[in-house]
């Protein structure tokens, strides 16, 4: 690629080496064929011809790869803006040149130059922004790093129009700006010298700084000066002419962006005694022009965890990610003061002035406690990573999708490559790119390895499913044989951060904040790390099978009532899950036969956790791609036991994962169950004794079993161990009462076959008298149906469950949980449910 000696001229004015101008790729185009295909039809061939040699430049992303467009017949074109040598017109401006063209069909983009696109992830690096291609060169090539923008408003989304034409709703970043890393990053916003003399320019400017803001950047405005002549300086002008010595002394001086004095926007409220209106109109204006959604009954923003982490928190954030924060009163207030302008109505009333005014406390308190906010976008989720649809299609545009409710924030320089169609040859590359990262871990069995590969699945398939999806928990024989490390590598992928974790605790009461908070803040991947003990209780039940939650707030007199989108993780030795939980769990077994399994270095990577991380983006690409040749090829079936609770899962990432070519990951969960229903291995136990006890089968009771254990024969039986061991597992200590309150809960359950039930008559006491029974056996007059048996299978392939709703812990104070989807529906009661 060549230079006119004219081009070659006008960069070296702006300071460009020839280093710069090959990495950055800039050439001439002298047919007018390749400008009419770069930037589209609308050009015709004697317009395209007139405007002469065109100087190029490419638009590259942060990965160094081109950016690309869709143009109206939906092939892809890449991205290319065109400084004609000799400018057309402008048909609505008779005395205004275009001098830079863009794609008629493209969005508006950020140009990136090369030594800048490495600082996009890192957010202690400072950022300047500025318009204009060759100004954001000049700046990179003196280290300092620079966005280029198309134009001074080209860095927000498109916006709707109301009536009148003015744009109205939230503004926006557009993708290229929404991945880059801004909490906390230094960003000076740099145009041209002449911006005093240009409204439209300052308002360009205040706005941009406002959004970079609430992304979490502090935003600072250079002056540029101008000539002593009165010349005007551009960015690229004043390192020329100045150097960049001269310039860091202007960024070390910039100030805070000020609002601009004339040509104010924001809708006008007059405060008045009907406050109906007023808060109204408040909540229009909030609608119109800030980032906030209503979410769980409340109003919310997204924002991303700071550089140092909470040590209080209910979850331990890596910093950077994502989290859903209440709109607290006082940023309501300062927020109705960014969106509109609050006057009151001074003096008589045929001599009344506006004069400026704050929110009104009775306003903003009214606008906080609704429950419903017309106009104020619905949040189902942040996810900071490709999700794909229940329509198959895969969602990686940054910004807020109205159609799923999803705020995407995917960080610049991620590259997804995901065929349209994947084809066999595709899916089986796809299972070896990640295979390749795990293939040191001692997996027990094949439906393992699968396991984890559903766990890989669940996140980035959570919106294409309805329901809940099971816990995956990654279970290992001893310490240090990477259950961790095989946990991090699915969050490592899917996020690019480690799992956010959550202790585990047995206080239900406890447990239920936790996961309160969990709701409230929009957390997406949970780690339980390291469980020990017995795991598992109603609570917890109740989250795994859930995707909605209610509960009252703590500290406030408000119910949070919205989405539960958690995909749970867990690690463990040898865990042992209570019965109930057990059959909510995917089970990943790894086994190592080493003594000392953290000193092996008989592994390919070294260190795994950087090589997920450079790799990431094939890695995604390659889970996607999993998914995507599942829907692409129609959904097939594979005939898969049902899992009650989890149908929506089973349906989507069962179903994906077999066909890819790898083992039902459903089938780890049943010897999962039989060695996790402690209670059901007590009982057998149990009966075994009793059976020993009661040849004859008159019955005995509860009383008399705890007698037996307190008071041994000289030479006890050989299953009086068991016995013993039997009871102190079901009762914790020797009382009568308790045992018999334990028989009662398992009276007539099928335990491999055999039941426990009571015998006809009383003892001479009055107290019950328990016998043996075969299943199946005659029924007690008044009885119950017999349980299914567990851990055996049901018929179903469920372990004899049918997918029932779990019961309402007694003390977690209204913790409602549903297995529905959760969807918003602002419209009013009567039409709710309508077609």
């Amino acid at each position: 690629m060549s230079l006119t000696p004219g081009h070659r001229a006008d960069l070296a004015k702006s300071g460009l080496t020839d280093a710069t101008i090959i990495a950055a790729g800039l050439h001439s185009i002298l047919d007018s064929s390749r400008v009419r295909e770069l930037l589209g039809d609308y050009l015709s061939r004697t317009t395209a011809n007139k405007m002469g040699a065109c100087l190029a430049f490419p638009y590259l992303d942060a990965a160094g790869e081109p950016m690309t467009f869709a143009n109206g017949d939906g092939t892809q074109h890449p991205f290319v803006r065109l400084k004609p040598s000799a400018p057309r017109t402008d048909k609505k401006n008779k005395d205004r040149k275009i001098k830079y063209e863009s794609p008629a069909a493209g969005p508006c983009r950020a140009y990136l130059p090369p030594w800048t696109r490495a600082a996009l992830a890192d957010p202690t690096v400072a950022l300047l922004i500025t318009e204009g291609e060759k100004k954001a060169l000049c700046a990179d090539q003196h280290g300092l790093p620079c966005v280029g923008l198309g134009g001074v408003w080209a860095w927000q989304k498109k916006r709707d129009r109301d009536a009148d034409g003015k744009g109205t709703g939230p503004r926006e970043l557009i993708p290229d700006l929404d991945g880059v890393a801004w909490p906390g990053r230094k960003v000076f916003i740099t145009f041209d010298s002449d911006l005093t003399d240009k409204l439209d320019v300052q308002w360009a400017e205040y706005h941009l700084a406002d959004v970079l803001r609430q992304c979490g950047a502090d935003v600072r405005v250079v002056r540029l000066p101008a000539e002593p002549d009165g010349s005007k300086n551009g960015l690229d002008d004043y390192l020329v002419l100045h150097g960049p010595d001269e310039l860091r002394k202007l960024v070390a001086a910039a100030v805070a962006p000020a609002r601009p004095t004339g040509g104010d926007d924001r809708p006008k409220i007059i405060i008045g005694t009907d406050q109906y209106r007023v808060n109204a109109e408040a909540i229009a204006a909030l609608a119109a022009g800030a980032n906030v959604y209503q979410r769980g009954n409340m109003l919310v923003r997204a924002v991303r965890t700071e550089t140092d982490p909470d040590p209080n928190a209910v979850v331990r954030r890596p910093p950077g990610s994502p989290v859903v924060r209440p709109l607290p009163p006082p940023l309501l207030r300062e927020l109705f003061t960014r969106c509109a302008r609050w006057v009151q109505l001074r003096g008589k009333p045929e001599k009344q002035e506006e004069v400026p005014a704050h929110p009104p406390e009775w306003c903003v308190s009214a606008v906080h406690v609704r429950e419903r906010w017309p106009g104020i976008r619905h949040l189902e989720a942040v996810v900071d990573h490709p999700v794909i649809l229940r329509d198959g299609t895969i969602l990686g545009a940054n910004g807020y999708d109205p159609r799923s409710q999803l705020l995407v924030s995917v960080p610049a320089g991620l590259r997804i490559t995901v065929p349209d169609r994947p084809t066999p040859a595709d899916l089986a590359a796809a299972v070896a790119a990640i295979d390749d990262v795990i293939q040191n871990f001692p997996f027990e069995k094949p439906e393992h390895r699968a396991a984890w590969f559903a766990g890989l699945l669940t996140p980035l398939a959570w919106f294409a499913f309805d329901g809940p999806a099971p816990l995956l928990l990654i279970d290992g024989n001893t310490r240090g044989c990477g259950k961790g490390l095989l946990a991090d590598v699915i969050a490592l992928i899917v996020t690019g951060r480690r799992f956010p974790v959550m202790s585990y605790t047995a206080d239900k009461e406890e447990l239920r904040k936790k996961i309160t908070s969990l709701a409230m803040e929009g957390e997406r991947l949970v780690l339980l790390d390291n469980l020990a003990g017995a795991v598992g209780n109603d609570v917890l039940d109740m989250a795994l099978t859930a995707d909605r939650w209610k509960d009252r707030v703590l500290g406030v007199n408000k119910v949070f009532d919205g989405p539960l989108n958690v995909a749970w993780y867990a690690t463990g030795n040898n865990v042992q899950l209570h019965a109930d939980t057990s059959r909510r769990c995917s089970h990943c077994r790894i086994e190592t036969q080493h003594e000392r399994p953290e000193l092996r270095d008989d592994v390919k990577y070294k260190d795994l956790r950087a090589h997920v991380r450079e790799y990431r983006g094939p890695l995604l690409s390659a889970a996607l791609t999993i998914l995507r040749g599942w829907f692409a090829a129609g959904t097939p079936r594979h005939n898969l036991a049902p899992w009650g609770s989890f149908e929506g899962w089973s349906g989507v990432v069962r179903e994906a994962v077999v066909f890819a070519g790898l083992p039902d990951p459903g089938e780890t969960r049943l010897a999962l169950q039989t060695t996790a229903d402690r209670d059901a291995m007590t009982m057998s136990a149990m009966i075994d004794a009793m059976e020993r006890m009661d040849p004859d089968r008159k019955g005995l009771t509860a009383a008399g079993i705890i007698d037996a254990v307190r008071k041994p024969s000289d030479r006890p039986p050989e299953w009086f161990e068991d016995l013993k061991s039997a009871v102190e597992e079901l009762c914790g200590k020797l009382d009568g009462r308790v045992l018999g309150y334990r028989f009662r809960a398992f009276a007539r359950r099928n335990f491999g076959g055999r039941m426990i039930d009571r015998a006809p008559g009383v003892s001479s006491n009055n107290s019950a008298r328990w016998i043996v029974k075969s299943v199946g056996g005659p029924a007690r007059a008044g009885s119950s149906p017999v349980s299914p048996a567990s851990p055996a299978p049901a018929p179903t392939g469920d372990a004899g469950d049918t997918g029932d709703d779990p019961a309402q812990p007694g003390n977690a104070k209204g913790a409602k949980p549903t297995r529905r989807r959760f969807k918003n529906d602002d419209r009013e009661h009567d039409q709710r449910g309508a077609k």
